[in-house]
């Protein structure tokens, strides 16, 4: 079984199920008279299925959060992808906050804060997680926690039933075993083996395959007849197949303190409902005897813990008293509201496992994405492109065309310089448009620079202008320089507000129409250099494609570089 089933499973299973579980403490709290301990045990049922079973139907409500990035592999469904993107997030942003602190409150250089232990660590668990190196180690962990629950849940068994093979006194007989054989009949089950067994603090119905009752040998004969009947109530509901349920859901999901919780609250409730069964025929005194037994019990030995496959009669402190009060005074169960409850409660389950995306979703990078225009588009011919008015018909109209860009207002590079040398070639660019390429270099080796400019054929626009002789390509020491995500920190929302502005009017100005598309425009982050301040911005499209800004706002404003980016 491949690693990313079982997360999806583990993932859509806790966090589904432990909904629910939140969801049940409410109710057991205010709700549990209306509807009763058997309802109760039926919701945690369907809880247990929950976690339990690793099926998962198409929901298409669930295709809302369909990540909208090719980064996930296919058997990754929505809402582990969706666990997966936040930790990285959460990663990143905690790795940048530690990276920060040291550059601003350390007073440390860029690269010296990068070797911190913190943010090295962070770093680390983020690529782990992004390349899948950390879902490996992940599933180790994983695996060695089943195991030494599971190995913790077979010893405590063994030892329990060993002790009790050890103090076991003898077996049933004489008018108990009369009185016991009757309410087997009663009760419609087959007789168990009893034995007497001393020390025990309570009685308990024993092991999950051959199961068998215990008693404490100190009980006098109403007490005993009273557990008697407990347990065989517990055997009729099948409670030892239920605690063999709730241990393999702790073991599976051994991580989560709520699945634990849920546990310990499940038991509860089946004591409840046993003790509903064995009283509703009893009178006052009956009822009085039934809770002074659970009384008594308790200043016995503790019962069998969680990890043992045994239901132990007495209980302590709160639920003790919740137990009492329940045998004494009861409560008025309303069947209506039970019945309500329970199929409501299945029509969840039904729902709690449509997990899945509905259909076949179609791959952003792809032409399958039918709301990507920069992937579905016929390519256009040279001809074509020719045979619009606005075309530019020769290589030397093309470069006259990119230095009247260039030098424009917006990119102020100085074009007449002698030692610019000039190319240009054809290609396919955005939308499968012709498109010249025009390339200005300048230098040598490392003083080696460039500006180019991409431009449609038909005369339509430039799509993108990339201006490298700019001081920010030339001195930007990018080693020794962090990036500050927050622009409020050196630009007010008025200028915020003005910049985009600008951009959208740079956008008209080089591809009329083109902002049209803009989903947004946010800042990514700014760069200082000197008394220069540099921002970036995205315009994006769709999750496929969008304008790119690389601005100069200060002292004055300067672009250095406009693109479109596919992916």
């Amino acid at each position: 079984m491949r690693t990313a089933v079982i997360y999806n499973f583990l993932i859509e299973a806790n966090i589904i199920a432990g909904i629910a579980i939140l969801l049940m403490i409410p109710v057991r709290k205010f709700f549990r008279k209306q509807l009763g301990s058997r309802a109760l045990c039926f919701a945690w049922l369907l809880v247990a299925v929950r976690l339990l079973c690793p099926l998962s139907f198409p929901n298409p409500l669930i295709n809302e959060i369909v990540t909208p990035y090719n980064t996930q592999p296919e058997a990754i469904r929505p809402i582990a992808a969706q666990v997966k993107i936040r930790m990285q997030d959460a990663l990143d942003d905690m790795s940048y906050q530690a990276l920060r602190s040291h550059i601003d409150e350390d007073g440390m250089l860029f690269n010296e804060a990068r070797q911190k232990t913190d943010y090295q660590i962070l770093m680390n668990m983020s690529s782990d997680l992004e390349y899948g190196r950390g879902a490996k180690k992940a599933m180790a962990v994983y695996v060695l926690g089943v195991a030494a629950v599971a190995g913790w849940f077979v010893i405590a068994n063994v030892r329990f039933q060993r002790n009790l093979t050890k103090n076991r006194i003898a077996p049933l007989e004489g008018e108990l075993l009369e009185y016991y054989n009757s309410l087997c009949e009663k009760y419609g089950v087959k007789p168990l083996p009893v034995y007497f067994v001393d020390p025990l603090s309570s009685a308990c119905l024993v092991g999950a395959v051959r199961p068998y009752i215990a008693l404490p040998l100190a009980a006098n004969v109403d007490q005993a007849k009273q557990m008697l009947a407990h347990e065989l109530c517990h055997y009729k509901a099948k409670d030892h197949f239920w605690t063999l349920l709730t241990l393999i859901c702790c073991v599976v999901h051994w991580f989560n303190p709520l699945v634990w919780a849920a546990a310990a609250m499940s038991r509860m409730d089946r004591e409840l409902r046993c003790d509903d069964n064995v009283t509703k025929d009893m009178d006052d005194d009956a009822r009085k005897l039934y809770a002074g037994t659970l009384i008594q019990s308790v200043t016995r030995r503790a019962i069998p813990g969680l990890p043992v496959l045994a239901t132990g009669m007495s209980m302590t402190g709160r639920k003790l008293k919740t137990r009492v009060g329940g045998i004494l005074w009861g409560g008025k169960r309303k069947k209506a509201l039970a019945l309500s409850f329970t199929l409501l409660a299945s029509v969840l389950l039904i729902f709690a496992f449509g997990t899945a995306a509905y259909g076949e979703q179609p791959d952003p990078w792809t032409n399958g994405d039918p709301n990507n225009k920069y992937f579905n588009y016929p390519e256009q011919t040279i001809e074509e492109a020719m045979a619009s008015e606005n075309a530019i018909k020769t290589d030397e109209e093309a470069i006259q065309k990119a230095k009247e860009i260039l030098s424009g207002p917006d990119f102020q590079v100085d074009v007449s310089d002698p030692e610019i040398t000039w190319e240009v070639s054809h290609d396919v660019g955005v939308m499968g448009k012709q498109n010249y390429l025009v390339i200005g270099y300048q230098g040598e080796n490392e003083n080696f620079h460039q500006v180019t400019v991409w431009m449609a054929m038909d005369g339509s626009g430039a799509w993108q202008v990339y201006n490298g002789f700019d001081p920010f390509f030339t001195d930007y020491d990018m080693e020794n320089q962090a990036d500050y995500p927050n622009i409020d920190d050196v630009l007010t929302k008025e200028e915020q507000t003005a910049i985009k502005r600008y951009c959208i009017e740079l956008t008209e100005k080089l591809e009329p129409g083109e902002s049209e598309n803009f989903q947004e425009l946010h800042f990514n982050c700014y760069m200082k250099l000197d008394d220069k301040i540099y921002v970036q911005l995205e315009a994006p499209y769709n999750v496929n494609s969008g304008k790119g800004f690389m601005l100069q706002v200060k002292p004055e404003i300067r672009v250095i570089d406009y693109s479109t980016g596919n992916g």
